[in-house]
């Protein structure tokens, strides 16, 4: 079972990545760094494996990096719902 120090603690990681995703700035490289791999990617030639690869890759951990972030959020508000139901909890055993 997971104590509350470490819900809580989830909860504020997931608040700062979320800060940190809807960031202008972060939003705005994000962007960028999408178009760019993208025109790498449709400007190689059809016979240059390695380079769209490369491209492909690096695509790949962008989106890893996305992902990351995605999961702490809703591992976040996983532990908030949690952090509330046992609070729930304690309520009612008081009452």
């Amino acid at each position: 079972m997971t104590t509350e120090t470490d819900l809580k603690n989830t909860v504020q990681q997931a608040i700062r990545a979320e800060q940190l995703l809807n960031d202008e700035l972060i939003q705005r490289f994000i962007v960028e760094c999408r178009g760019d791999l993208l025109a790498k990617f449709e400007s190689c030639k059809l016979d240059d494996d390695k380079e769209r690869l490369a491209a492909w890759n690096q695509s790949q951990v962008l989106n890893m990096f996305l992902a990351k972030f995605t999961k702490k959020i809703k591992e976040g508000k996983n532990a908030k719902l949690t952090l509330m139901d046992r609070a729930k909890g304690a309520v009612r055993k008081i009452i």
